[in-house]
C-alpha cells in the first residue's frame, strides 16, 4: 500500500504556504494508491488544499510555530482525512454563507462550502487547541 502501510498516514507541517504543493501532492499518491479514479483524486485534492489554506490562515493566523496535522487513514468503505491546527477554532454555523445574496459577488467565503460538495463526509471538531475537520470519500466504483 505504499505510503499508507498500515492503514494510516500522518505528516506534520509548519504553517506556510510553501507547503501547499506538497499536500496536495501527497493527496493525488495516496488516491493514487488507493485506486481513486481521477475525478475523486482532483476532489479529494482541491479538498486538501481548501483545508490547508484554511487552517493556514484562518486557523493558524499564518504563524510559522503553529503546526498543520494532515492524517490519511484508511476505513473499509474509503479514505478519511483530518486536517488538524492550533488556531482558537471555528463554529461552522457562524461561517456565513456563500450563497446568500449578500455573500454571492464576495471573491472569498466559499472554502469550506466548496469542501462539503466534493466528500462524502465531512465533521468539524473544535477543542481550545484548535480546530480539526475530518473528511471522508468512499472507494471510487469501478466502471
Amino acid at each position: 500500500m505504499g505510503l499508507l502501510k498500515k492503514g494510516e498516514y500522518r505528516v506534520v507541517f509548519p504553517s506556510h504556504v510553501k507547503y501547499l504543493p506538497r499536500i496536495e501532492q501527497l493527496t493525488t499518491k495516496i488516491s493514487e494508491e488507493l485506486h481513486f479514479n481521477e475525478d475523486d483524486r482532483d476532489d479529494l485534492s482541491i479538498a486538501i488544499t481548501e483545508l490547508f489554506n484554511n487552517a493556514l490562515h484562518h486557523g493558524n493566523r499564518d504563524d510559522e510555530s503553529k503546526k498543520i496535522v494532515v492524517t490519511f487513514k484508511v476505513l473499509s468503505k474509503g479514505l478519511q482525512i483530518s486536517v488538524q491546527d492550533e488556531g482558537g477554532g471555528f463554529r461552522r454555523e457562524n461561517v456565513r454563507d456563500p450563497l446568500a445574496e449578500e455573500n454571492i459577488m464576495k471573491t472569498s467565503g466559499r472554502g469550506l462550502f466548496l469542501v462539503e460538495q466534493l466528500v462524502d463526509k465531512i465533521s468539524y471538531h473544535t477543542s481550545p487547541t484548535g480546530s480539526e475537520v475530518i473528511i471522508f470519500k468512499k472507494f471510487s466504483q469501478l466502471n
